[in-house]
């Protein structure tokens, strides 16, 4: 789930300055996408209600639970709207379920066909907004949940065919949570992670750094940050060619996947650096996960900075903090000019050190 300079915020979702904003981004500024988006389909299903109890579909159908369901649907829109930034992931998986439980109160509460089919249009809405923003195995949980909710709905309902009318939406919703949800996951997985190395990018990192932040925040761990450079790796390139460069940081961060811990996640941040999120890690503990890291066999040495990162931080003036000691370990390694070594201390003073 997410998307992290906080929890499900893009900067690409940022208009680039002295691009005309359209009414859209402007509506949707200050809120991520997957606030606006569920706080407009609440805004929609209560358009839907009001529509049915102003011109029921037949008489025998009650116009006041439509109207009850638009009033509750307007309320729902304007709170997650208001509160959304600050509502954690979980939070609106619980409002998805939330949501298919309050559509098969409706459907149990139709008293025609038309009305039933109405109310349970809400439900490949739902499976949608999951497909789009839900891991794969929430999303095929939640198809779960709206099968057997949906037949709970018709049973307590007790109108004609519920067979056919629970075929026809589960088979609807299950072919958006298998071809949609699929979708989403691969182009989730492409957009975090690096063509050549396998490891997460910089948009992969962000979201996973927010989802270890929130965990290390809930539990009180400390949360520990490694920024890795190679050694030399200019060198590699001019001797042997950018190619054999490549090759060489795809084999590096695969053989660091493997010795890595299950818990911690590697990112390549760029060109021939690496950042290490080592969770439950305090920073004087840092270096004997990081030497699992280090083989013999390895070509070309690395030198790094780590940092630990406090409770109400965010994510980049830790990096520039790691950043800044890398380059402080990189200098003394090779015993570079007091110059140089001056200004990567003064680096690590402006960071924060």
């Amino acid at each position: 789930m997410w998307e992290m300079r906080s929890p499900h915020r893009s900067f690409a979702s940022q208009p680039p300055l002295g691009e005309p904003v359209s009414l859209g981004q402007r509506f949707a500024r200050g809120r991520p996408p997957i606030v606006w988006s569920l706080a407009l389909l609440f805004a929609f299903k209560s358009l839907v209600g009001f529509a049915i109890a102003a011109f029921p579909l037949s008489a025998d159908q009650p116009g006041h639970v439509a109207g009850v369901g638009g009033v509750v649907a307007v309320l729902a829109a304007c709170a997650i709207w208001l509160l959304g930034p600050r509502i954690p992931p979980r939070g609106f998986e619980l409002i998805a379920a939330i949501g298919v439980l309050a559509t098969s109160a409706l459907v149990a509460a139709a008293r025609t066909p038309g009305g039933m089919m109405v109310a349970a249009f809400a439900y490949p809405w739902i499976a949608i907004y999951a497909a789009h923003f839900f891991s794969r195995r929430l999303v095929t949980a939640l198809g779960i949940f709206i099968t057997v909710a949906f037949a709970a709905g018709l049973a307590a309902g007790g109108l004609p065919n519920p067979v056919v009318y629970w075929l026809v939406v589960t088979l609807t919703v299950w072919s958006i949570c298998v071809v949609l949800g699929g979708l989403s996951e691969e182009v989730r997985h492409q957009v975090g992670t690096d063509q050549l190395t396998g490891a997460l990018n910089r948009t992969g990192l962000a979201a996973a750094a927010a989802r270890e932040r929130a965990i290390a925040d809930r539990t009180g761990a400390p949360l520990t940050v490694a920024a890795i450079d190679l050694d030399d790796f200019k060198q590699i390139n001019d001797r042997d060619g950018h190619a054999a460069g490549d090759r060489l940081l795809a084999a590096l961060a695969a053989q660091w996947q493997g010795r890595l811990r299950p818990g911690d996640v590697l990112a390549r941040h760029g060109g021939d650096e690496f950042v290490v999120l080592l969770p439950a890690t305090a920073e004087r503990e840092a270096d004997a996960a990081l030497a699992r890291l280090r083989s013999e066999e390895q070509r070309v040495g690395w030198s790094v900075g780590v940092c630990e990162w406090p409770a109400g931080e965010d994510l980049q003036p830790v990096l520039a903090r790691a950043d800044a000691r890398l380059y402080e370990a990189k200098l003394a390694k090779h015993g570079r000019p007091p110059a140089r070594r001056e200004r990567a201390l003064s680096r690590l003073a402006h960071a924060g050190r």
